[in-house]
């Protein structure tokens, strides 16, 4: 164990992670330089360059460059504004039923379609359908974003987060399903319903003139340019996530998927065309994550950390459930998630591996990690960019503060609901045996 490796590589992963949690100072130049620094410092403690090469997760970067590829021509065929416009549609203008709609939409699909995209994909569609109702749409947009940190937990591709944690403990679609489903509906209803019960209720509702302005102005077929693309575009999406749900390796169904939409729209667009649109950067910057929480690990980092967790924990699952849950909420809750989930992860896997009983201290990661997003509005992009839109709009009734309160409360209520969830079934997997 190399004491003074682990202590530097942790310096620098720490100036990253903050780096990765703020908005005022562009990251990648920094990450760059760490990268570098990272690299050189390594090759002089001894380890090989191909070693090196090995810390990065390859099918991770794989499955973004794809995805993005595929989030593009999604966006480009309009298949999301159209979906939302047909559900606006059948509310008829009932602001409640939209609202319900709407967070059962974005829950559900940003466990297939990164939150990021579906936000910005969203947030215009709710503002301009508020608009037309002349009612506020805050409350709508903050249902929106507390709700997509809810979806992020159902599926092994519904973030970079949960892919990492799926390769490691080798859950597919139905492991997540069965083990995160029952956390998600009951988060997802119980969130719509308080909501709904002690905040949408007391907002003005839209007139009978404005709910048929609506169904007149915005019509779904409107988004539509060309059919063959629309339908084509749709039916690889499908078969996407179809294949992805019957156990096919994330990445190589993406990139194939990709390759497909490429070659479909090659007289409109080319990867020329496109290449702009992926954020390579992005790529670099989480190879330079792999390789710095890698390291760690081979410096001895990960074995000293839980083998004093497992000291602390000794037999008691429930103490490795709660330490966990608790780990893991609390730093996601003020850095980024996904470096968040990197670092734990050898940890994590660590105590899972000791364990008799290794899914809830799994479950407890997942949940961790990805709902504590609520609790800060800075320990979630999703809910900056939902903030930065609401000013841009001027929006009135959505701030920090707002959103600070609701999803501080409801970061809150979900923690209690994984805890609870892990908690109970521990002890039926004790009772079992």
């Amino acid at each position: 164990m190399n004491f003074f490796a682990i202590v530097f590589i942790l310096c620098l992963f720490a100036i990253l992670m903050g780096l990765f949690s703020q908005d005022k100072v562009d990251y990648f130049p920094f990450a760059l330089i760490i990268g570098i620094v990272a690299v050189l410092f390594m090759l002089q403690s001894g380890i090989e360059r191909d070693e090196i090469l090995g810390f990065i997760n390859f099918s991770t970067l794989i499955f973004i460059f794809a995805i993005q590829i595929i989030i593009y021509y999604l966006n480009y065929n309009k298949l999301l504004e159209y979906t939302a416009l047909k559900l606006i549609h059948i509310t008829k203008g009932n602001n409640r039923v939209f609202f319900y709609l709407m967070c059962l939409f974005t829950a559900t699909m940003v466990a297939f379609i990164e939150d990021l995209s579906l936000a910005l994909i969203l947030a215009p569609l709710i503002y301009r359908t508020c608009r037309i109702l002349d009612i506020p749409s805050g409350t709508y947009m903050m249902g929106m974003t507390i709700t997509i940190n809810i979806g992020a937990i159902l599926t092994p591709v519904s973030s970079i987060k949960n892919l990492i944690i799926s390769q490691e403990f080798g859950w597919g679609f139905g492991e997540y399903l069965i083990n995160m489903g029952p956390i998600f509906l009951i988060a997802l209803l119980l969130t719509v319903f308080l909501l709904d019960w002690f905040v949408l209720r007391k907002e003005e509702k839209p007139t009978e003139e404005n709910k048929q302005l609506l169904l007149e102005v915005l019509n779904p077929n409107m988004v539509i340019e060309n059919k063959f693309y629309f339908s084509a575009t749709a039916a690889i999406l499908i078969a996407t996530f179809g294949f992805m749900v019957l156990g096919f390796e994330p990445a190589l169904v993406a990139l194939i998927s990709a390759a497909l939409l490429i070659i479909i729209h090659s007289k409109v667009t080319t990867f020329q065309a496109i290449k702009s649109e992926i954020t390579w950067r992005i790529l670099i910057a989480f190879a330079i994550i792999f390789i710095l929480s890698n390291s760690l690990s081979s410096f001895g980092f990960a074995d000293l950390i839980s083998g004093l967790l497992l000291d602390l924990i000794g037999n008691n699952i429930y103490l490795a459930v709660l330490i966990v849950l608790l780990i893991s909420s609390l730093l996601s809750a003020f850095l980024a998630g996904t470096p968040v989930t990197i670092i734990l992860l050898p940890i994590v896997a660590a105590v899972a591996g000791e364990s008799i009983f290794p899914n809830p201290i799994i479950i407890a990661f997942i949940g961790g990690v990805n709902m504590a997003g609520n609790f800060l509005p800075q320990g979630s992009a999703c809910d900056l960019l939902t903030l930065n839109l609401a000013r841009k709009y001027k929006v009135e009734n959505l701030n920090y503060r707002r959103l600070l309160k609701y999803g501080g409360l409801f970061a809150i209520l979900h923690f209690f609901i994984i805890l609870g969830y892990t908690m109970l079934y521990t002890l039926f997997l004790c009772g079992v045996n």
